[in-house]
């Protein structure tokens, strides 16, 4: 009983370091919202709209069948099973011509999120609306500055029928593990939240592009708590988060892009570095074929490709598991697949009628 109650410790424990963490992504440029606030609005057209669709598998082991015992080592048999991670993201943003002088503009969007983990037990929804404004450093608009704001609620579900796997190692039947406040088996709270970034902008040359940014969230001070009939109560804290990204577009040849880009994510004594290069190979006017590799430090490599077309953009990540977690996704990270639109508003000429003289 004691090993059993160690585990569901464990399991307890894990949950609240997930609570604490926030998503990461592969293709961060089909999720420019989430990552920061002022990218709201970062794009030549009127309307804006992009998904993202992220699922990652995590192979865990059970008992073969309760009951049945290696009469090698007189410990349950064990197979793998495989427990799926997904994650679907939308947002939309548009962009006015409301500024307080020539060349500058607002914008204003709204991002979504769902987090699902392994089989239902944990979920984390985010609603968030976005708010940003853009300073035009120079007449040309080679140089902008833009400073943007996001305020939602987040929620976070738990379901104590599903946290009981461990158990499994042991061949032991127990309830689920109890839960939320009154014994319940479920447990759901909720918070707001308020995260706000800046980006530069700046054009180098008559072909390359600089972009700078940073983003602080969780500003609002959140906590909850998830209490449990036999264990202590565990207080969880929502860290603030600080995001950091630089962003580097030049034509190499004629037809040929290149671009490095830097994601540094820190929260809670946790950090998460990624590195990639891409490009971009022109097919025509209006076509190109996107490709790149990446590395999240201590954690994936990563493979990147996709296409442009006209205003579509469609892009497909792969993460390959390099850590000691190899072990036990079978080197699998996760895929991720992105679809983004572009869409401009044409403005129907207002023309005064003019009045002619039937006599004429």
């Amino acid at each position: 009983m004691r090993k059993i109650l160690f585990l569901c410790c464990i399991c307890l424990l894990s949950i609240t370091n997930i609570l604490s963490q926030d998503e990461h992504f592969t293709r961060y440029d089909f999720t420019p919202t989430f990552f920061n606030p002022a990218n709201t609005g970062n794009f030549y057209g009127s309307y804006r709209i992009g998904v993202l669709y992220r699922e990652q598998a995590r192979t865990w082991f059970k008992a073969e069948d309760q009951g049945s015992i290696n009469p090698d080592t007189n410990q349950p048999f064990f197979k793998p099973v495989s427990s799926t991670y997904t994650t679907p993201t939308l947002f939309i943003d548009a962009n006015f011509g409301l500024g307080f002088s020539a060349g500058d503009w607002s914008s204003f969007g709204l991002t979504m999120l769902s987090d699902k983990s392994g089989d239902g037990a944990l979920s984390n929804s985010s609603y968030m609306l976005n708010a940003a404004y853009h300073w035009s450093l120079n007449k040309k608009g080679g140089n902008v500055l833009t400073i943007g704001a996001q305020y939602g609620r987040n929620s976070i579900a738990v379901d104590g029928n599903n946290l009981n796997t461990e158990t499994e190692f042991l061949n032991q039947v127990l309830d689920p593990l109890q839960l939320g406040v009154d014994g319940k088996s479920e447990f759901n709270a909720s918070y707001s939240d308020l995260n706000v970034g800046v980006t530069l902008v700046s054009k180098i040359g008559k072909t390359s592009k600089l972009e700078l940014g940073a983003a602080f969230g969780h500003l609002l001070p959140s906590s909850f708590e998830i209490q449990n009939d036999s264990i202590a109560n565990i207080e969880n804290d929502i860290d603030p988060r600080i995001n950091v990204n630089a962003r580097l577009r030049f034509l190499a040849t004629d037809g040929i892009a290149l671009e490095p880009v830097i994601y540094y994510s820190t929260a809670g004594g946790a950090s998460n570095l990624q590195i990639q290069f891409n490009s971009a190979f022109r097919l025509n006017e209006n076509s190109a074929f996107t490709a790149g590799l990446g590395y999240r430090l201590g954690d994936a490599a990563q493979i990147l490709v996709g296409m442009n077309y006209g205003l579509w953009k469609v892009g497909i990540g792969y993460d390959m598991t390099v850590s000691s977690a190899a072990d036990a996704n079978s080197s699998v990270g996760g895929y991720e697949l992105g679809i983004s639109r572009i869409i401009f508003r044409n403005k129907k000429p207002q023309i005064d009628p003019i009045l002619l003289c039937p006599k004429l």
